[in-house]
């Protein structure tokens, strides 16, 4: 949906809700929960609300509004903030916290369904770290679900994420001590 080259695109959706319009654009990664020039809409009165997610924006109509004379507006307002939003830079911790959401909604559940799991371990300098458990932790495929799976949900939203990887688990060691034998109790007879 949005290149990093060019213009990002914008989708409007219909939903059940005749006041909501779902704005689907992989560029909404980068914009801020609150975002000025549809917070401008809403004290004008032309929206009511705004939500903001990681591969959407949901506007609702204002009071005795409707789309197709304000809708126009709202896509142009939308626009603006998704251009400005294209270079906006992210902190590590910012952006841990957006990959999170990618991953617990569209990783997570993947690994679940295999009996293992996978959560963010660290963002630092454009390198994200995962860290598999259950069933995951060894898994011969592992690799394709973090090159795959990790890799495409979180670098067409974030590119500035240049790599995935796996936290190379520590080994623990066991001390195993031999069980002592019991020796024979006096009081026993045979």
């Amino acid at each position: 949906m949005w290149s990093r080259r060019g213009v990002p695109q914008l989708h409007p959706e219909a939903t059940d809700d005749p006041g909501l319009i779902r704005w689907r654009s992989n560029a909404a990664a980068h914009l801020p929960k609150r975002i000025p020039e549809l917070t401008a809409l809403i004290e004008q009165g032309v929206l009511d609300r705004v939500e903001v997610d990681i591969d959407e924006v949901r506007t609702w109509l204002g009071h005795n509004g409707s789309w197709s004379s304000v809708g126009p507006t709202v896509r142009t307002a939308l626009m603006s903030a998704l251009t400005s939003a294209e270079h906006a830079v992210l902190g590590d911790d910012e952006l841990r916290g957006r990959i999170e959401e990618v991953v617990e909604r569209d990783v997570a559940p993947i690994a679940d369904s295999h009996g293992g799991g996978i959560r963010v371990a660290s963002v630092q300098d454009g390198v994200l770290t995962v860290e598999l458990s259950g069933a995951c932790r060894g898994c011969s495929e592992s690799n394709r679900t973090i090159g795959e799976l990790v890799s495409r949900a979180v670098q067409e939203r974030y590119p500035e994420i240049r790599e995935v990887k796996a936290d190379t688990p520590r080994s623990v060691w066991l001390s195993l001590k031999r069980p002592r034998r019991a020796e024979s109790d006096p009081r026993s007879t045979p």
